[in-house]
């Protein structure tokens, strides 16, 4: 029988969701300054050939610590385990999880807060030198001994800053503090969910599970599990969602747009090219971001494998205010990219809408401009809740 230290991949743990199919930087929706800064981390150790400094992630329960921690691991190539510090009864379960890492682990300590305080005084040791000292018999019979431990990561977890013990905060190369998830991310992510639970949602239910989980995704699973088992079958549709919601006694609020697709602009550039690359697959495309270039940059290059209107498309995503409109120089610069690329077609998507100089100009360039009513109108025909490839932060 598998031992409660070990990692079980996909099994959630401590509220988190845990997903092996999450295994790079680019399919987590939602924190992007997290993500960016860990990756840097990753790098500039791995760039030298060491070690990578340890780790605290800070987040209430459900906010995707765990998975952020296996990507992490997964990214610098090297192997993970996690344990639940509430788990850790004895001095000894400890001793015996250290002692038998592998070189270069990646060990998620989750719930840092519940550690006993003889075992915080030995991890700051440990933290510190890379080695235990362990403590064998009382009084004049008492014997310690030092072991050296392999290099390794711990990546530890809290609520707050302050739910740390005080005297392991400075052994920390790396603090960083989860951020809210949005709305249209949320949607995403219990799109991706119920993906992988062969499960139809659409656009509305989406948006309710999204607006009552207190935008955490380790909570939306839960609420989506819930109605799964309840609805039992194998479509969860807006009416469904709304009717469950009232037998569980989960209250919805009452300012949900009525299209379902909810507000756009609370989303990150980075993870509103995501939800274009989401719809874009809906749609037949083999799509994928590139690398940051710059506002007049290619953002997804996208394929298109069917006759007469295949090839290579060309997109720019910008999330803009209602009120900055985009501009004819913008246009101008993304069409020298397009004509680059050498892609049949360029497509310019933003969350706002277009001067009347940019659009002439667009139309004389044979670039296609969906602006935000265009947008909002293809994604419900199209069911946000339904996009053939969703991702998810866990």
């Amino acid at each position: 029988m598998a031992s409660k230290f070990e990692n079980r991949p996909g099994e959630p743990f401590d509220g988190e969701i845990v997903e092996p199919g999450i295994q790079t930087y680019d399919k987590i929706v939602g924190q992007e300054n997290v993500v960016a800064r860990l990756k840097e981390f990753g790098e500039f150790f791995t760039s030298r050939g060491s070690t990578p400094g340890h780790i605290l992630l800070i987040g209430e329960e459900g906010m995707g610590k765990a998975t952020i921690a296996n990507v992490f691991a997964n990214q610098t190539l090297r192997s993970f385990q996690k344990v639940d510090a509430g788990d850790l009864e004895i001095k000894g379960d400890f001793t015996a999880i250290i002692t038998n890492l592998h070189q270069n682990q990646v060990l998620l300590l989750s719930g840092i807060q519940l550690l006993r305080q003889n075992m915080v005084s030995v991890l700051r040791g440990l933290l510190r030198d890379s080695r235990l000292t362990i403590t064998v018999g009382q009084g004049p019979r008492e014997r310690r001994h030092t072991i050296d431990i392999r290099p390794f990561t711990l990546i530890a977890t809290c609520p707050t800053k302050a739910d740390c013990p005080l005297e392991l905060l400075g052994e920390f190369t790396l603090i960083l503090s989860l951020e809210p998830y949005s709305k249209v991310a949320l949607q995403v992510i219990a799109a991706s969910i119920a993906k992988k639970a062969r499960i139809s949602l659409d656009a509305g239910a989406a948006e309710l599970i999204a607006s009552c989980c207190d935008a955490r995704p380790g909570h939306l699973e839960s609420i989506l599990q819930r109605l799964i088992r309840a609805i039992n079958g194998n479509a969860i549709t807006t009416e469904d969602a709304q009717q469950a919601f009232r037998a569980f006694g989960i209250s919805v609020p009452r300012d949900l747009p009525a299209d379902g697709v909810g507000d756009l602009t609370d989303l990150s550039g980075v993870d509103f090219e995501k939800l274009i690359v989401s719809l874009l697959a809906r749609m037949g495309f083999q799509a994928e971001m590139t690398k940051a270039s710059g506002d007049g940059g290619i953002d997804i290059e996208a394929t298109l494998d069917k006759p007469i209107v295949g090839g290579r498309y060309s997109f720019q995503c910008k999330r803009f205010a209602p009120d900055n409109l985009v501009g004819a120089p913008t246009l101008r610069d993304f069409f020298g990219a397009v004509t680059a690329d050498r892609a049949v077609k360029g497509v310019f998507i933003t969350t706002s809408d277009f001067t009347v100089q940019a659009r002439e100009f667009g139309q004389k360039a044979g670039l296609e401009l969906i602006s935000l009513p265009q947008l909002r109108k293809l994604l419900n025909e199209l069911g946000l809740g339904n996009l053939q490839s969703g991702t998810a932060t866990t």
